[in-house]
């Protein structure tokens, strides 16, 4: 038998066409697959496991690909063979791929995580493993991944892929749903489908309480074949939603660490001021515009009377319906339906610099005399600037010199061309977010799904405060939130100075609605509750402090940007998250003492407060946690420990 001596990189791949070689020999047999989804107050560790067979007396490589959604990090792997477990440690990527390299050159049968052959999903990447499997063996590996699922349109939906590229024996997916709230409402929706179901079907089992769903989607081989030769490929698609009162929310308070959910009901929809700046530069020819006047009859047609909006289109100049915005009367409705029809065509160059500024002057106007009110920006590009200001980092400057927080900037990027990160920045640094539009046959669906989640405004200026004495408020996630729109759930995550202190202090809500208002939540302590996960919401916290370094290093100056990263990255390492700044190595654990004891992460020694990272940029020093390596790299002493520990294993 040939003994396992593999290492096998884990990298988030971008979705690239591989052509695939002319004398691949037939891959080893997949005998099982499970998948496991375990989610708790809408965070979900998915497990999916694979058992492969190889019958034949020669090893033979196989290649099976994961889609893991954009929002999730890859959190564990495991591989087993006979009595031997490779595990999966998270490393800096550098350091990550010089182990690599060095398995492939001592002649070690190696193995590696990259770009699948097929494009991953919308809002998808793709991760692929390739594995070495001995003759005549049967080979086990384990994949997992954490995500947080996101209330949109008044639903929390989760996809899960199932994509065996064969008929598999044994193949089911089990997805466990508790939420302390309990269970409102309740679909999903199978493979390759359209029709959502509530109940038990062909193949799916559902067992309900008032607060947790089970769903387990265990397709015979025969019903397996129904979807095609290669059997079931597809999302399977979970959507739900929770009880929602008019109040504070709920806090949920677990280690010395909360995670608090806000999502009143009952609120009054806000009147809004709303721009369109549409791109109408010569890429946007042809399908792209045609989609764009489609979703543009529907979306002003959902205008309130009270609403007031302006349609912006740009090229390298700048055209406008009305020099200033106008009510949603019926009357100036069908007269924009009749201008965005008649004059989205395409023609010169992209000033999108010009085209933002004045979107925004065109909202100021509007300011002193319609206060309370929801502000919006929809701006929609499939390019880059090519007039006038050219220089992204610039225009972002720009942009944000000239709002200062007057409107929340949502960006839609047409198709694949367009320069995504810029558009994330500047939707990021000023209240927004970006989304893709997938240039396909639903393009306008989605530009209309876009619109309808920013469409109903019911707060704005809302503010989440915690008494200082009980949280450490300068390591929480975001407090401060421009806009709250009906059908989404604004998070707020954090430490507890007293790992012990659970339930006696109390959250408040500020924010301005139809009038001003306030809210409280208590505190629920979860150490009570049965089958949790004991660090669920430490998790919920670093997954999500993880996510907003990130975004903070995109749009950071350069000097800082460093130090988001490095932060980003230690918490990355120390909770052993796969991160764009992270790689995955799997080595041959022979000994127990190859495991790394928990004891060892000490994540505290990781975080250093955003408020000392701000005064050591400004005055140009290295916070003291951390320290700098060989290669002039900053490392928390933690990490040192670790890949010192990790260079003998691979030793």
């Amino acid at each position: 038998m040939q003994p396992w001596n593999c290492l096998i990189l884990f990298v988030l791949c971008f979705p690239l066409y591989v052509s695939s070689e002319a004398d691949v020999k037939p891959s080893p047999h997949i005998t099982e697959m499970t998948i496991s989804a375990k989610t708790f107050a809408r965070f979900s560790q998915v497990t999916v496991a694979t058992v492969v067979s190889n019958s034949d007396e020669a090893s033979r490589e196989a290649m099976f690909a994961v889609q893991v959604p954009t929002s999730g990090f890859i959190s564990g792997f495991q591989m087993t063979t006979e009595n031997k477990t490779l595990r999966g440690l998270v490393q800096e990527k550098s350091i990550a791929d010089k182990s690599y390299d060095k398995a492939k050159t001592s002649g070690s049968s190696a193995g590696k995580v990259s770009q699948t052959p097929s494009l991953p999903g919308r809002d998808m990447d793709n991760f692929a493993v390739f594995i070495n499997v001995a003759g005549n063996s049967t080979a086990k590996f384990e994949l997992a991944y954490q995500e947080v699922i996101e209330r949109r349109l008044g639903v929390f939906e989760q996809k899960i892929h199932v994509e065996p590229m064969q008929i598999v024996p044994n193949l089911s997916v089990t997805c466990s749903i508790e939420e302390p709230q309990g269970i409102r409402v309740f679909s999903y929706i199978l493979p390759n489908q359209t029709a959502k179901k509530e109940s038990s079907s062909t193949a799916v089992d559902i067992r309900a309480t008032p607060k947790k769903r089970i769903v387990e989607f265990r397709p015979s081989m025969e019903q397996q074949r129904m979807y095609g030769e290669e059997g079931v490929g597809g999302d399977f698609i979970i959507s739900y939603d929770v009880a929602h009162q008019n109040d504070g929310g709920i806090v949920l308070v677990q280690n010395g660490y909360f995670v608090h959910y806000f999502s009143p009901n009952g609120l009054q929809t806000l009147p809004k001021n709303i721009i369109f700046v549409i791109d109408i530069s010569g890429s946007m020819s042809g399908f792209k515009l045609k989609k764009v006047r489609e979703v543009m009859q529907v979306i002003l047609g959902k205008l309130k009377e009270n609403d007031f909006f302006n349609i912006l289109l740009f090229d390298d100049k700048v055209s406008l319906w009305k020099p200033e915005p106008e009510r949603a009367t019926a009357h100036n409705i069908e007269v924009a339906k009749k201008y965005a029809d008649e004059t989205l065509v395409a023609r010169g160059s992209t000033n999108i610099n010009s085209a933002l500024l004045d979107a925004i002057d065109l909202l100021r106007g509007l300011f002193n005399r319609e206060n309370g009110r929801g502000k919006v920006i929809v701006f929609l590009t499939d390019g880059h600037p090519t007039a006038g200001v050219t220089v992204p980092q610039q225009i972002r400057q720009n942009v944000k010199k000239s709002n200062e927080g007057l409107s929340s900037i949502f960006a839609l990027g047409f198709g694949f061309d367009v320069d995504m990160p810029f558009l994330e920045a500047l939707a990021y640094e000023n209240g927004g977010f970006a989304r893709r539009i997938y240039e396909e046959s639903d393009a306008s669906e989605q530009f209309e799904n876009f619109y309808d989640e920013i469409s109903r405004p019911l707060l704005v200026n809302v503010r989440m405060d915690y008494p200082p004495s009980v949280v450490v408020v300068e390591d929480a996630t975001n407090r401060k939130f421009p806009q709250y729109f009906d059908g989404s759930e604004i998070v707020v995550s954090g430490k507890l100075r007293d790992r012990l202190r659970a339930a006696d202090w109390q959250a408040k809500v500020t924010a301005e609605g139809d009038s001003r208002l306030e809210f409280t939540a208590t505190p629920k302590n979860l150490s009570d509750v049965p089958d949790v996960t004991p660090d669920f919401v430490e998790r919920y916290w670093a997954f999500s402090k993880i996510r907003e370094l990130l975004k903070k290093a995109l749009i950071a100056e350069k000097t800082e940007q460093r130090f988001y990263r490095e932060l980003a990255l230690n918490m990355s390492l120390a909770y052993q998250f796969v991160t764009p700044l992270t790689s995955m190595v799997v080595t041959e654990a022979v000994h127990a003492s190859t495991e790394i004891p928990r004891g060892i992460i000490e994540r505290d020694a990781f975080m250093v407060q955003s408020s000392n990272v701000r005064s050591h940029v400004v005055a140009g020093k290295l916070p003291t946690a951390l320290q700098t390596n060989a290669c002039g790299r900053l490392i928390p002493r933690f990490a040192a420990l670790v890949l010192g520990l990790i260079s003998v294993v691979i030793a």
